[in-house]
């Protein structure tokens, strides 16, 4: 799961504005796609439980905020990869200008290396049609392996089912696996960071005391940006028995009434003090609506998938309070590792990618810069490139 500075484009699928409240244990209305909307609050949990969930909030927050000590670089070395040599994997994110692809390609470029093999990158321009091009052009280059990013298989599921049928190993990246899929040689699903949402959860819990009244602004482009919200429903529902959560569906194909639904949602929602849009790509629309709404020195903003443009406004003095980040450098190495396994059918193996919760009380230090992003440094060290490299041989 990754959020950007750009509006997703998910033109595949575009779901019908919704809303779900939860309160206290429960659901104060459907979570599926379509379901209804609820303004009704839970009932109030009892001191025990609220000082429990409350704890629990802040250790989360305490380890979430803390830089990267162990790196999960797999333990098995890949065998074989030397008779790859010269050859080309081809990366297709959805949108190639977006501040993480940017990063995780440049990455994965000094990570094949290492293994003597090149990138070619292809932008899928958040358009099925040209994400089925760039797999088309990856088949006829006879590349040595496809990884997608952020991209649903059904975008382009011809051309990547021509693509496998050739031999060629795929990866879908920031994508959940649907139900029942099993990874293996030829197709593999790497989720990467499919926790964000949760790490909001805990902090909104932690710094509300266990009070908070907030809106999540959930977008319902594909299943796995849908997933990745209402799978941290649980955290509310279990450690906030006084929270109450509003979820709202947005769309990044209607980007441009995204400012007016923010402002909509908190207008709506007088109660509301806490406001989390999934996606950095919606940051900004984001902001201004809560400025037109004449609420905004009132609610506190979080986003995930942060870039230099979360983190700066959150490092500034802006109605942003919270931010996580993908460690988009490793992730790229990490990728490189599973198409190498793949292509030597080593056989995949799991790979996560580090994150980090950035909020006032661990900005500070931190040099909000491209160059920063895409060192790693603002979640750890290097030294898993190392890690890496060795197990390649």
């Amino acid at each position: 799961m990754r959020l950007y500075g750009k509006r997703r484009l998910m033109a595949c699928s575009a779901l019908v504005a919704a809303s779900v409240v939860l309160a206290g244990c429960g659901s104060s209305g459907g979570s599926g796609a379509g379901s209804g909307s609820s303004g009704s609050s839970g009932a109030s949990g009892g001191s025990d439980a609220v000082a429990q969930g409350l704890a629990m909030a802040e250790q989360q927050v305490a380890k979430d905020s803390a830089t990267t000590s162990t790196y999960p670089v797999p333990t098995a070395a890949v065998s074989g990869t030397a008779k790859f040599k010269g050859r080309t994997v081809y990366y297709i994110p959805l949108v190639q200008q977006i501040p993480g692809f940017v990063v995780t390609a440049a990455t994965m470029k000094t990570a094949l290396a290492k293994a003597g093999l090149s990138l070619q990158v292809c932008d899928g321009q958040g358009q099925p049609s040209a994400v089925a091009a760039c797999v088309q052009q990856a088949e006829g280059a006879s590349a040595a392996g496809i990884i997608t990013d952020a991209i649903e298989y059904g975008m382009a599921q011809n051309a990547l089912d021509a693509a496998k049928s050739k031999g060629i190993p795929i990866i879908i990246a920031d994508q959940i696996a649907p139900a029942g899929t099993v990874n293996d040689n030829a197709l593999t699903y790497v989720p990467g960071a499919i926790d964000q949402p949760t790490q909001i959860a805990w902090w909104m819990i932690a710094d509300s005391k266990g009070k908070g009244d907030e809106i999540i602004a959930a977008e319902a482009d594909s299943t796995s940006s849908w997933a990745y919200v209402t799978n941290s429903q649980a955290i509310y529902s279990k450690y906030c028995p006084d929270c109450k959560v509003t979820v709202k569906k947005i769309t990044a194909t209607t980007s441009a009434l995204l400012a007016s639904a923010t402002s909509s949602n908190v207008l709506s929602n007088p109660g509301a003090t806490y406001y989390y849009t999934e996606f950095e790509d919606s940051l900004q629309d984001t902001v201004q609506g809560l400025q037109q709404s004449g609420r905004a020195s009132s609610m506190s903003l979080s986003v995930a998938g942060g870039s230099v443009n979360g983190l700066g406004l959150l490092k500034g003095s802006s109605v942003v309070k919270a931010v996580v980040a993908v460690d988009q450098p490793y992730a790229g190495w990490a990728l490189t590792d599973e198409i190498l396994r793949m292509m030597t059918k080593s056989g995949p193996v799991t790979e996560t990618f580090p994150t980090r919760l950035f909020t006032k009380q661990n900005i500070g230090s931190v040099q909000v810069t491209a160059a920063a992003q895409a060192s790693g440094e603002w979640f750890g060290d290097s030294s898993y490139e190392t890690s890496f490299a060795k197990l390649w041989g």
